[in-house]
């Protein structure tokens, strides 16, 4: 009987811990009842084990700062664990906690930047996302050096890394800072079109193709008129005519307008195509993929000149008075 109650008093004892160390390595109830996007916890850098520990109790991350730092300390991991954002799920333990921490396996936010984006849109659309300011975004394209040689000159255009911020769907970290992120985005371009850019069976250089891509982008609605926009476009060129491209005026003034007036036409910027022959100096937002396989592969035609319907199709036309025509035709 002596040994049965001790057995007993053992067995009891060990559940009596196993419980305490289930209830001290679970979250608290209040953060397992918190929103994804407020389960967010950012370690700073050069925090201390304790630090770390009591912020995580703090938020309810851990109910025990105390067995966090035992367990550290037993599985030697406390000089591993990562500064970062970090978002724990609402029912994850205090082990899964410490790998995370120690992998730096930091919050990943998913942001999608469309096609056509200016730069300015694409700072503000991060911004939303992410911790970060839109102007902090600006002010560090505007003040690196962009080690980069297709870019254009940075004195000649609005932005230089205006056109060159790849429209895509990004995993991003949180906390990622502004040069990381452009540099990423950049890096994406790199990866899908800058050598067949630059292996292109023409005279222009990458920065005058992404120019016209994104001046196509902009123009064309439908994905099938694009490979005939960039043909009108190249067609001017080669006939010394002003492109005379809306698109293009609209990206010169300070604010864009619903419909351009004849006075928008004569804003005097080298971006504004009714006043400046040739291309402007830089792309004018982000093409998309369409954008720029058409200006590798434009289509063949003698059109000079289009305009929009209403649903975003265009009409195309040999020449001006053509066109003429067909506005009439569309405004009767």
């Amino acid at each position: 009987m002596k040994k049965a109650g001790i057995l007993l008093f053992i067995v009891v004892l060990a559940a009596a811990g196993y419980l305490w160390y289930d209830y001290h390595s679970q979250p608290a109830e209040e953060w397992s009842e918190l929103p994804q996007e407020d389960r967010l916890v950012s370690l700073e850098k050069g925090s201390s084990l304790r630090e770390i520990s009591r912020q995580l109790e703090d938020k309810g991350v851990i109910r025990s700062r105390h067995l966090f730092r035992l367990y550290a300390f037993i599985t030697d991991q406390q000089g591993g664990l990562q500064a970062g954002t970090y978002r724990f799920g609402p029912e994850e333990d205090m082990i899964s906690v410490m790998r995370r921490i120690t992998r730096g396996d930091v919050a990943q936010i998913s942001i999608t930047i469309p096609e056509g984006f200016t730069f300015e849109e694409i700072a503000s659309r991060l911004s939303a996302e992410l911790n970060v300011e839109a102007d902090e975004i600006l002010k560090a394209a505007e003040e690196r050096s962009w080690d980069r040689d297709y870019l254009p000159d940075s004195e000649n255009v609005q932005w230089q890394l205006e056109g060159y911020l790849y429209p895509a769907t990004y995993s991003i970290p949180y906390d990622i800072q502004s040069e990381e992120l452009l540099s990423l985005m950049l890096d994406r371009f790199e990866e899908q079109w800058l050598e067949e850019l630059e292996d292109a069976d023409t005279d222009l250089d990458v920065n005058e193709l992404v120019t016209v891509a994104s001046l196509v982008e902009k123009e064309g609605k439908l994905s099938e008129e694009k490979p005939l926009i960039a043909g009108v476009i190249y067609n001017r060129m080669e006939n010394d005519m002003k492109l005379q491209i809306d698109a293009s005026v609209q990206y010169a003034l300070e604010e864009r307008q619903a419909r351009l007036l004849y006075r928008d036409l004569e804003v005097d910027s080298t971006y504004n195509t009714y006043l400046y022959e040739g291309l402007p100096p830089g792309p004018i937002a982000s093409p998309g993929d369409n954008s720029l396989r058409s200006v590798l592969s434009p289509e063949d035609s003698d059109y000079l000149f289009y305009f929009a319907r209403s649903d975003g199709s265009h009409i195309f036309t040999e020449t001006y008075q053509e066109h003429l025509e067909q506005q009439r035709i569309i405004d009767q």
